[in-house]
């Protein structure tokens, strides 16, 4: 009996860090099951998830959000549906050498500060395509500015809240990274309408890879 105890609570511990892994770096990665792993590439110093189009924002605003996991509570509400965990996702650009800024909170939100953290340069690319595209390319918005994507961080707040975010397209105290060119609650203040580009991505539901580069 008390064999089987002790294997009964062996087991149970086991579910429970089933999502704990580690990568070929060695480092802790959290995973919800069925989530596509992130893909490092030393040498090029870049971290690649894979991710689908979501049609829905091509002529719906999306406002904020650029890339969210569909593991997250806000999974459905992206341009593009991440099938990357954001906590991993989080991990790998640690892991590449990227710092993050963690400088903004939820109370800043109104604040219009900037997100700070390293710059990164992102790219889009499907099966087909035979070249990358710049993560701007893809989104149309009613205020145009040159995006400035910055590692955020912001892990802790997304390790308790889940929303999935991955790129948020103004400042954000939530996503691991977000665009500086937006100050936090911009896009909400001047109801800036945020859009994918019909005429460049592909079809609804068309698997994307998105790299995210060490900017130069």
């Amino acid at each position: 009996m008390i064999k089987k105890i002790i294997l009964f609570l062996l087991f149970i511990l086991s579910i429970s860090c089933s999502n704990e892994l580690k990568n070929s770096m060695g480092s802790v990665i959290l995973r919800d099951e069925g989530a596509v792993p992130a893909v490092i590439d030393n040498d090029k110093k870049e971290v690649i998830i894979e991710a689908v189009v979501n049609g829905k924002y091509f002529n719906t605003p999306s406002r904020h959000h650029g890339i969210v996991f569909k593991g997250g509570k806000y999974g459905e509400m992206g341009v593009l549906i991440s099938l990357t965990d954001e906590r991993e996702f989080y991990q790998a650009l640690k892991d590449i050498g990227r710092v993050e800024g963690n400088n903004l909170t939820m109370e800043d939100m109104i604040l219009s500060k900037a997100v700070k953290g390293e710059p990164l340069d992102i790219f889009v690319t499907w099966d087909g395509l035979g070249k990358e595209i710049p993560f701007e390319d893809i989104i149309k918005s009613s205020e145009n500015r040159m995006m400035i994507v910055r590692f955020g961080g912001n892990f802790e707040a997304a390790k308790s809240n889940r929303t999935g975010c991955i790129l948020c397209l103004d400042s954000c105290a939530m996503a691991i990274t977000s665009d500086a060119a937006y100050e936090a609650g911009a896009v909400e203040i001047k109801k800036i309408g945020r859009y994918g580009r019909e005429d460049v991505l592909p079809a609804d539901g068309t698997r994307v890879s998105v790299i995210f580069r060490i900017a130069e």
